[in-house]
């Protein structure tokens, strides 16, 4: 199957667009994230990514929505679209599709490991396979995720303790939500941020046990864990007997504290880490793979050691003649 990079990944045979940035006529949106997601034409995703969507930003006269549950198939004039867990967030979908030209599923981001708050990621055998690779070097091999869980309930409640609020600084989509599903029935009160809050209300819409918080006016922290967006670090600072902690796949980094000037830094990703990309790699049994978003030569260059077709979609392969 024929694949550009382009206005996000454009499948020309099929006249379709997976997670283009700027208006297409016939799209995919993987997941609801601002830097995937957008109106359309024709915009086809699932009824809880159209959600989170429209709780950010109203749908433009015009838009045509086409909602699915996950496994619903599709049927456009040129191809089916199926969409499948992908584990990243509420919603979030990798991209089934099929036509004369073959089979090609996109990834878009995803998780292999279990979450709180989302579906567990699915695969399916492919002939072209186009992933997103975002940790793809092999010094992001996270720890079990329960063990990074056990560790940010344990600094929080020391925190807490030592009287010091902890400031969780996590996305106000996906990774909070996560964070508000582990630290429900520990015992711990919990402040939001509003844009949190928001985002939440979306996810307890569709079925997701969140436990009690409440919305965080700038005062009420004291004796709670507090989680907002690390765009409010700054502000985190100057929060009154308050730690920052970062949240994040990127904390695996021995810099992460200083770069990001917290107290502490843990790994809690939604994204597959090194190891986990290969094992999705292997179970599709893609003939053809194509590497987008992160380390994408890296990765494409580890996966040809190991035998695979493999390349970095947009160029700038280096080739290895003796490997």
């Amino acid at each position: 199957m024929e694949v550009r990079l382009g206005n996000g990944i454009h499948l020309p045979g099929c006249a379709l667009r997976l997670d283009p940035r700027r208006k297409a006529s016939l799209a995919v949106v993987s997941h609801a994230h601002s830097d995937h997601a957008g109106w359309h034409s024709v915009t086809i995703a699932t009824f809880a990514t159209m959600d989170l969507m429209k709780a950010r930003k109203p749908v433009p006269s015009g838009c045509t929505l086409i909602e699915l549950d996950y496994g619903e198939p599709y049927e456009t004039e040129h191809a089916r679209i199926t969409l499948l867990p992908a584990g990243h967030i509420l919603g979030s979908a990798q991209v089934l599709v099929e036509s004369e030209e073959g089979s090609l599923l996109y990834t878009g981001d995803f998780k292999r490991s279990q979450s709180l708050t989302c579906e567990e990621a699915a695969f399916a055998k492919v002939g072209t396979l186009v992933m997103e690779c975002t940790f793809g070097h092999p010094r992001y091999a996270f720890p079990p995720v329960e063990q990074v869980r056990e560790s940010i309930l344990a600094y929080c409640r020391q925190s807490l303790s030592e009287g010091e609020s902890p400031a969780l600084l996590a996305y106000s989509l996906g990774k909070s939500q996560e964070l508000l599903a582990l630290l429900a029935g520990s015992g711990m009160e919990v402040v939001v941020h509003r844009a949190v809050g928001v985002m939440s209300a979306v996810y307890e819409k569709h079925g997701v046990d969140l436990g009690r918080y409440s919305v965080w006016n700038g005062k009420n922290h004291a004796g709670k864990v507090l989680i907002i967006p690390p765009g409010s670090r700054a502000s985190s600072q100057m929060i009154e007997k308050s730690r920052s902690v970062v949240i994040s796949g990127w904390a695996i980094d021995s810099g992460a504290i200083y770069r990001h000037r917290a107290q502490a830094a843990f790994p809690l990703s939604d994204h597959a880490d090194h190891g986990e990309l290969i094992e999705h790699v292997e179970e599709t049994e893609a003939k053809k793979i194509y590497t987008v978003h992160g380390f994408t030569e890296e990765f494409a260059s580890d996966l040809r050691v190991l035998g695979f077709d493999a390349l970095a979609l947009g160029g700038g392969n280096q080739l290895e003649l003796f490997r």
